[in-house]
């Protein structure tokens, strides 16, 4: 399945990765079992994001599931691209 991320941060400055994928949005939240180092915050309506409680869990993460991480023009061009599909 292919992800795709996007790096930012909360309001506390923890790390964070919002994913996407063609498959949608419960394909993609099912497809990833975060750990203990990471938690997920999850609803109707919007991505997943996955907040790093621990150095490298993201990165760890990204390294496990291939997630293409984007910057945020790529990320807006993507979405635009990939149209209703990424909220199934």
């Amino acid at each position: 399945m292919k992800l795709y991320g996007l790096m930012g941060f909360t309001h506390g400055w923890a790390k964070t990765l919002t994913v996407m994928s063609p498959a949608g949005r419960t394909a993609a939240l099912a497809r990833i079992a975060a750990g203990p180092d990471v938690e997920v915050v999850a609803g109707p309506d919007r991505f997943t994001r996955y907040h790093e409680r621990r150095a490298g869990a993201l990165a760890a993460l990204v390294a496990r599931y291939a997630i293409e991480v984007l910057d945020k023009p790529a990320w807006d061009a993507e979405k635009a691209a990939l149209g209703a599909a990424i909220w199934h």
